[in-house]
């Protein structure tokens, strides 16, 4: 392997691993998808007619290969919480108050929970818009569809996260007392 493909390998491992991560999620099978598509970046690079854009011609390729590995698996892989939490924990809190951490935290659990239980291709566009930070024509370019129908299964993605989450919160109100005007005395 090169100096400069290590460079590469060095500079968007995280990237990949997050994107094979969130659709299998399974730590195993995310590392294995991973050393996979680095294998074939390295065996294809010269198919690459813009250098600029090489971060999202290596994600299409991590998440065409997690796909297929899924849609093959077609059975649900626990979620490796610790893995999960490693990656997203965010330390840039303004707060010093413990419980303002602590609400944001389960906010941000809920969030991710939710996102792993959506249908597949659902699931693909928000990982690609909203962790890997890709635009919409990106989006289109990397799974093959028109930037209408991304926008669309963006649109009904956020749809089904605010039902799910408003009935995960409809639910804990219900288990605690005190949630807005339905408290009881």
């Amino acid at each position: 392997m090169s100096d400069h493909f290590k460079v590469l390998y060095m500079t968007y491992y995280k990237k990949v691993y997050t994107s094979c991560y969130m659709i299998l999620r399974n730590h195993e099978l995310a590392e294995e998808v991973t050393q996979e598509t680095f294998t074939t970046a390295y065996e294809k690079i010269y198919t690459l007619k813009d250098p600029a854009k090489f971060s999202s011609w290596i994600i299409s390729i991590a998440t065409n290969k997690a796909i297929s590995l899924y849609r093959r698996n077609q059975k649900i892989v626990p979620i490796d919480e610790e893995a999960v939490l490693d990656y997203f924990e965010q330390n840039n809190w303004n707060s010093n108050d413990l419980s303002d951490v602590l609400v944001i935290n389960e906010q941000i659990d809920a969030v991710k929970e939710a996102v792993t239980q959506l249908p597949p291709k659902l699931k693909e566009v928000i990982i690609l818009k909203y962790y890997m930070k890709l635009q919409d024509q990106e989006i289109s370019k990397q799974i093959g569809k028109p930037v209408g129908t991304v926008k669309s299964s963006l649109y009904r993605a956020k749809k089904l996260l605010a039902k799910m989450l408003s009935f995960q919160n409809d639910k804990s109100c219900n288990m605690n007392y005190g949630c807005g005007d339905n408290e009881e005395k």
